[in-house]
């Protein structure tokens, strides 16, 4: 199986495992960005990739999604909004569109928590320390540099403002393949790398020298399963989206289902 992840600590942890387990399922596993991924998938150069929820809940006829993987967390410091004037002004935020789910995320909790409803202000391919200079009242951070930056102006955390909106960690991510093409093999195989990685990562944290900042998100923030505190994270989104006039209606959860656990599909679709 050819699995496209993201290029963030949980990537890495998951190539990590699939290099010092010899119980490791056969995955040939490639980091990207979530972009690349999404691109990857749809070129059909790999079998599973992980897409942006907002990709999947956009996209519902195109994809087929795994129902035993997806990456969510409570914190999450690869997405921040820098506020340059604190909560008192926030009239413009600066942000790369490619990010279009952390800017939903953080439109979202702005405007929930916050009663501020900024425009936001395009800057296409910028990177994080562009955006640090930007002129507006507030910058989106993201990507994997994003937990080194250093400011002295206030940051929002969006994985821990989500988890303060809905009370359910953030769903960044699923796992998914073409429409029609998800197996049984494929979800066994997801399955048991997922299973491995979560036992392999005492162990990884203990061999890799991190901030403490980070060493937490690996050890108590980061999650790996499609659980039910994931579907009802994902459930508050689909309704949000809606809500939001991102998509004309609750959009549908393309979901790959099996009758057993030796893996007979009984359909796909189903609402949450």
């Amino acid at each position: 199986m050819r699995l496209a992840i993201w290029d963030m600590l949980a990537g890495t942890l998951l190539h990590e495992t699939l290099m010092a387990r010899e119980d490791a399922p056969p995955v040939d596993l490639q980091l990207m960005s979530p972009k690349a991924c999404s691109d990857q998938l749809m070129r059909q150069q790999v079998d599973v990739a992980l897409l942006p929820s907002l990709v999947v809940f956009t996209n519902p006829q195109a994809v087929d999604v795994l129902p035993t993987g997806a990456f969510s967390t409570w914190r999450y410091p690869y997405a921040r909004v820098l506020l340059r004037h604190g909560l008192k002004q926030i009239r413009s935020m600066a942000f790369d569109p490619e990010d279009n789910q952390e800017a939903l995320i953080a439109r979202i909790a702005l405007r929930e928590h916050y009663q501020k409803e900024p425009e936001f202000v395009p800057y296409e391919g910028a990177t994080p320390e562009t955006l640090i200079e930007a002129p507006e009242d507030a910058s989106l951070l993201v990507g994997g540099n994003v937990p080194t930056l250093h400011t002295d102006a206030l940051t929002l955390n969006l994985g821990e403002e989500w988890f303060e909106l809905v009370n359910y960690p953030m769903v960044w991510g699923l796992f998914a393949t073409r429409r029609d093409e998800a197996t049984p093999r494929t979800v066994k195989l997801l399955r048991t790398l997922i299973e491995t990685a979560e036992a392999h990562r005492p162990v990884w944290l203990q061999a890799h020298d991190m901030a403490p900042e980070m060493h937490a998100y690996v050890a108590d923030d980061l999650r790996l399963r499609l659980d039910d505190l994931a579907i009802a994270s994902l459930t508050e989104f689909r309704q949000y989206l809606h809500f939001y006039g991102v998509t004309s209606d609750i959009p549908e959860f393309p979901l790959f289902v099996l009758t057993d656990e030796e893996g007979e599909d009984d359909g796909r679709e189903f609402q949450l």
